[in-house]
């Protein structure tokens, strides 16, 4: 289950307040327990304590914090779990789930067009309306850099919403790297 950074900190907060007091109350009866602090003093301190409305203001408004809080920490869990890996697209029939991987290898195949192109990674983020391709290439020497990175993301755009009818928002393409075409060894 991953939390959010809101329930997160409402927990980091929860727990640390109920630590602080549990500790505050076992030391309070270790105290009164070794006689450190007598029971008398203790029946004498809530005999003569007199709340006022502020008191009570201030008391309600904590242990309705600290419920909420309960309440919101105890529910966040219970989501219906919807595989983060794949996307969704709702037709009249009913809903198509395409995975992250299938669209990674849709790209692959795409990208692998191109003879320039020696090695690719892949990323792909899933949106609510479509998705955003990343690209890291390393191509061969000699191309011209902007025409061919024009070219990938077009190739790739079209193939992804020709095939696969998902919106793809943006094409982002990183040259990593210039490597020399491979050698064959000559067969002699």
């Amino acid at each position: 289950m991953k939390i959010g950074l809101l329930n997160r900190l409402l927990l980091t907060i929860y727990t640390l307040v109920v630590a602080i007091i549990s500790i505050a109350i076992l030391v309070l009866f270790i105290a009164i327990g070794v006689n450190i602090i007598p029971l008398k003093n203790i029946n004498y301190f809530l005999g003569s304590f007199q709340p006022d409305w502020r008191f009570f203001l201030v008391s309600t408004l904590v242990c309705i914090f600290f419920l909420v809080v309960s309440i919101k920490l105890l529910f966040s869990g219970n989501r219906p779990k919807v595989p983060s890996s794949a996307l969704l697209k709702h037709t009249d029939l009913g809903i198509i789930r395409i995975s992250i991987n299938t669209l990674e290898a849709m790209t692959h195949k795409a990208v692998n067009g191109f003879n320039e192109v020696r090695d690719s990674k892949i990323s792909i983020l899933n949106e609510d309306d479509g998705v955003k391709i990343r690209l890291k290439v390393s191509i061969m020497p000699d191309v011209v850099l902007q025409d061919l990175s024009v070219s990938i993301q077009k190739k790739v755009k079209e193939y992804i919403e020709g095939y696969a009818g998902i919106l793809v928002k943006e094409v982002f393409v990183y040259i990593d790297n210039l490597t020399a075409p491979q050698q064959r060894p000559k067969v002699q």
